[in-house]
């Protein structure tokens, strides 16, 4: 049985065509989960069982340590009577340290390069990441080759493959089709990456958008801390609020006309989407960002003033072309054959 830990919202996104593909070859595995960002409503939404346990450290490091922990042990002792071979996730610590104790085999999927890795390179036995990403940039930032796997794709891809428009989901979130629709995601306050100019870049970019006629702001906070940055920073208008319930967080990128992340995954979604989309990631960027900014399917935002260069219009997308069609599929074969 494979035991796969979600302990944050794009988790759910990138494991839940794979569930499927296990449910279609008949293969039991079991679903943990932190109650952090929307992670919780994402797997309620879509029906998804799991138990949820344990919740976020905290921006204090120490906090972060000792919920490393705490948390690591509540799964090893959720876990311990369960028949599990492989402990799977997209960068769960605590999963790793748990299945460590209990001596299983553990697979991490990662995709930024620049992640704290000590953890994966000491407990982890394979990791997982997209073959695009050269090894010279990974042994430069630190991880150890012999554990590298590859897959042919960038994990965004997992899912994208299934993704079709809704044409009436601008009514859905009360959003009218001539208006401009600009989705901002706050950049990470709490992760180990952060850096205070992200801050900036994202109270800046709401000021700037207001000023504009015929816009609506949309804007997906993470916690209730940035959610308090923000209303402390701008004003309290009609032309931005917050989306309060879980939706189809794709379906709001296709959406959109702009989009405005510190997420990475949310920015990579809306690039592959067609959105117009600008990075205030101000951490060392991503090797597969910089691919996709190559590409012109991805902007950086660098300085304040890149954010007054943004065009503010109306972005009309023609239809959706999903690629990498059987990469969930070749991600369940790599499972089976670690």
């Amino acid at each position: 049985m494979f035991w796969f830990d979600l302990d944050n919202s794009p988790h759910v996104l990138i494991f839940r065509p794979i569930f499927d593909e296990l449910k279609n070859r008949d293969i039991d595995y079991l679903i943990t989960a932190r109650d952090f960002a929307q992670t919780k409503e994402l797997l309620e939404l879509w029906d998804i069982k799991h138990t949820l346990i344990g919740k976020h450290g905290g921006k204090n490091k120490i906090g972060k340590v000792l919920n490393l922990f705490q948390r690591s042990l509540e799964l090893k002792r959720f876990i311990k009577r369960k028949n599990i071979k492989t402990a799977i996730s997209h960068g769960s610590r605590t999963q790793i340290v748990a299945a460590k104790y209990l001596g299983l085999k553990t697979l991490v999927m990662l995709d930024y390069e620049y992640t704290e890795n000590r953890i994966f390179n000491y407990l982890s036995d394979y990791i997982l990441f997209p073959a695009i990403i050269p090894d010279t940039r990974l042994k430069k930032a630190g991880f150890n080759l012999k554990k590298i796997i590859r897959y042919n794709g960038i994990k965004e891809e997992i899912y994208l493959q299934y993704f079709n428009p809704d044409p009436e989901f601008r009514k859905k979130i009360s959003v009218d089709e001539n208006e401009i629709l600009i989705t901002i995601r706050p950049p990470a306050l709490s992760s180990n990456y952060h850096n205070e100019k992200s801050e900036q870049f994202l109270i800046e970019s709401i000021k700037h958008f207001n000023t504009f006629e015929n816009v609506q702001i949309l804007i997906t906070s993470r916690t209730s801390s940035d959610r308090n940055h923000i209303l402390k920073n701008v004003p309290a208008n009609k032309k931005f609020r917050f989306l309060d319930e879980p939706v189809d967080g794709l379906q709001l990128l296709y959406s959109s006309d702009i989009t405005v992340s510190g997420g990475g995954t949310m920015n990579r979604e809306s690039a592959l989407l067609g959105t117009d989309t600008y990075s205030i990631f101000t951490g060392k960027k991503p090797f597969i960002d910089e691919y996709l900014f190559e590409k012109k399917m991805l902007n950086f935002i660098d300085k304040v003033e890149d954010i007054y260069n943004i065009e503010v219009k109306r972005n009309h997308k023609g239809v959706f072309k999903p690629i990498n069609k059987f990469l969930s599929r070749d991600i369940v074969d790599i499972f089976i054959n670690v």
